[in-house]
């Protein structure tokens, strides 16, 4: 089994079931909220609304925190987005092939079961 068939299945996995389904629009539509936010609403103090993709894409989106401090310095605010949001996609995709793959688990007959009639 090559890389680009393993890939394919996780991606399709992420995308094949109602929950992965619910869960990606959920990210999107927090990812939409924080761009607008970014974008085209002046606040006077700092704005959390970067906090609510990076809590629905965690456990992975977290591995942010482990970055040391000042890593992504002297980058800019754009390139740091984009950062951001390539991080937050990769994680979301990530976590939703896990729930498609455990849905696909629990669709499965046990072993040792009879099927039911």
């Amino acid at each position: 089994m090559n890389i680009s068939r393993r890939i394919r299945t996780a991606l399709i996995r992420a995308t094949d079931n109602w929950l992965s389904r619910v869960y990606l629009a959920a990210v999107t539509g927090a990812t939409g909220y924080f761009l607008f936010d970014a974008l085209f609403v002046d606040h006077p103090d700092a704005s959390m609304a970067a906090v609510v993709p990076w809590l629905l894409a965690s456990p992975l989106s977290l591995l942010y925190t482990l970055l040391p401090d000042g890593a992504l310095s002297g980058t800019s605010t754009g390139l740091f987005t984009a950062l951001y949001l390539v991080g937050i996609a990769l994680a979301a995709l990530a976590n939703a092939a896990f729930m498609g793959h455990v849905v696909h688990r629990l669709r499965q007959p046990f072993p040792g079961t009879a099927p039911s009639a």
